[in-house]
């Protein structure tokens, strides 16, 4: 049985056992074609709400070059989800469309409380690190992982409190880096594969060009929870700076920032959360240790960087 986000997945692989004790079952069925959306677009990437008999579900239809490839039925109530794909599309990007866009939805639905974020853990601490994109956050997390890190998540972070503390659970284990600074860390670009293994043809391709460092397999993945030591928002990085800037966040900041980066509904136009979840944000913005942060644009001032968060992080224990 699979497990991300703190959720038990059964998957076709899982005995009928397995499947009464999974909080969600993902079914997956290879068929040769499946209806075109001539109105959708290129890339093809559509979400919308259906009726599936006499049940509500939400819809997600990826494709490229006018041909749907993959389409995943997520039920409403987030336990089951229905995926129907052609033959060309690997199994790998199968489940890094179930892992992060299908489980957002997932979370949503099951009204779990989540980030665009990435997630690390060390000495049993962990942190989140939250940015708009292009701000540097795969950078530092990889640079992070390469200090003694380890990475929870990357992309999709749940959080709940856990025995009364506030914890980030376990997710999808990829790190997902930007081709120069795959070389900036002295990686090979051709030895590291792609996001997707079908990205479409070169115009939607550039859209995904990054390369990737799994890690799902890696040894001493984490299973549980870890409690939340830091919440860092990432601003854009500055080329004039010479040693990263930390700035401690109010609880309102905080909460405004987290706000931004909470999972949305995918069928909302306007962003936000539900009362419940709102509720939650709060009560994380108050105890946790929040802190802008912005990185100078330059490779070589990361080792810094970390130094500066570690001594941060320290910091707060100490006086907590």
């Amino acid at each position: 049985m699979l497990t991300l986000n703190g959720l038990r997945i059964a998957t076709d692989n899982d005995d009928e056992g397995s499947r009464q004790a999974a909080d969600l079952t993902w079914r997956t069925l290879r068929v040769d074609s499946l209806p075109s959306e001539p109105q959708a677009g290129d890339p093809i990437a559509i979400v919308r709400s259906v009726t599936v008999g006499p049940l509500q579900a939400v819809e997600h239809v990826f494709g490229h070059g006018g041909r749907v490839r993959c389409r995943f039925r997520i039920h409403c109530d987030g336990a089951a989800v229905d995926c129907l794909a052609v033959p060309e599309v690997s199994d790998r990007d199968i489940f890094s469309l179930f892992a992060e866009p299908i489980m957002r939805t997932v979370l949503v639905c099951r009204e779990l409380l989540s980030f665009h974020a990435a997630a690390l853990a060390k000495d049993g601490s962990a942190v989140l690190i939250l940015a708009d994109k292009g701000a540097g956050k795969s950078t530092l997390s990889w640079a992070l992982q390469r200090q003694g890190w380890q990475l929870l998540a990357d992309d999709l972070a749940r959080v709940d409190t856990v025995g009364g503390r506030w914890s980030v659970f376990p997710g999808h284990r990829q790190t997902k880096l930007t081709p120069a600074a795959a070389q900036a860390f002295g990686h090979s670009t051709e030895h590291l594969p792609p996001r997707f293994d079908d990205p479409g043809p070169p115009a939607t391709a550039a859209m995904f060009d990054k390369r990737v460092i799994d890690l799902s397999e890696a040894p001493g993945q984490p299973k549980q929870a870890v409690p939340i030591a830091g919440v860092f928002i990432l601003s854009a990085r500055e080329l004039s700076l010479s040693e990263t800037r930390i700035e401690p966040l109010s609880p309102s900041a905080a909460v405004r920032h987290l706000l931004h980066h909470v999972t949305p509904d995918p069928l909302q136009s306007v962003p936000g959360a539900p009362p419940r979840l709102q509720r939650a944000i709060g009560d994380l913005a108050c105890r946790a240790n929040a802190a802008a942060v912005t990185l100078p644009d330059r490779f070589d001032r990361l080792d810094q960087a970390i130094t500066a968060l570690e001594s941060y992080l320290a910091d707060g224990k100490r006086n907590a």
